[in-house]
């Protein structure tokens, strides 16, 4: 006898909350109905705000409910994301071609490199050109590709292809989660594959975070501690963190 919609809502809803992260084949299986059902099953719980779909299953929204859209993000934390974009702009040298990831404290790298000579800076953030349009003596590279609205940055297959035909002295890029288990993590998807390859293109790899992304897992990884060089970040960072990260290899600056 095939379950009803409210036997198998309370049972998919048990097994995100239990795994996090479910899959339709996964979940057609367990129940006994078609995948058809299962999307249209997800589709409702979307609708509802009790899941979210992703390709191919859906995921719990507690485990994405830290990704805030642009604009209240960038009221966060502000002067712990100022001292860090001061910081993080004063590792960059003349001469140089760096990587600005989006994100509110890539943005103020952006704000303290606005009086700097002969840099080349290529982003994916349409707010990093436009923090940066007026600055004569940097050359700005903006990459291709998807808008992700409400966000203005740009992804996908053109975004990447671009990524793969150049080399920066330096990638300065964000993170939602530091974790210990799950390295360095983003919330979306949409953003992990071209961090990714910054990462391979990139002499030195620079996180900045402040320390409330410490301990923390968002849904999708884009780097190893082995493949980031430093972690520059707030001082709300405990001394054990600190020291498991450096022993790991990230040199980790606290401003």
């Amino acid at each position: 006898m095939s379950l009803a919609f409210n036997q198998r809502k309370a049972l998919i809803l048990e097994q995100v909350r239990k795994n996090e992260q479910v899959a339709v084949a996964e979940l057609a299986s367990f129940l006994g109905v078609s995948e058809v059902t299962i999307r249209r099953d997800l589709l409702q719980l979307e609708k509802e705000g009790q899941v979210i779909k992703t390709y191919g299953g859906a995921v719990s929204t507690d485990k994405v409910a830290f990704e805030f859209s642009f604009q209240k993000k960038l009221q966060r934390g502000m002067a712990e994301k100022e001292r860090i974009g001061h910081y993080a702009a004063g590792l960059v040298k003349d001469g140089e071609a760096i990587f600005l990831d989006n994100g509110t404290t890539t943005l103020q790298i952006a704000n303290n490199l606005k009086t700097r000579r002969n840099l080349k800076v290529v982003t994916n953030s349409l707010c990093v050109v436009y923090a940066l349009e007026p600055a004569e003596g940097i050359e700005l590279i903006l990459l291709g590709g998807i808008v992700r609205r409400g966000w203005n940055d740009l992804y996908g297959p053109i975004t990447e292809k671009a990524i793969a035909e150049l080399h920066v002295d330096k990638a300065f890029v964000g993170a939602e989660g530091i974790s210990l288990k799950a390295g360095f993590t983003t919330a979306d998807l949409r953003t992990a594959r071209p961090i990714e390859l910054v990462i391979q293109c990139a002499g030195e790899v620079i996180v900045v975070a402040d320390h409330t992304k410490i301990g923390r897992a968002a849904f999708a990884r884009f780097a190893s501690f082995e493949q980031v060089d430093m972690l520059v970040t707030s001082e709300g960072i405990g001394a054990a963190e600190k020291d498991e990260l450096e022993r790991r290899g990230v040199e980790v600056a606290v401003v």
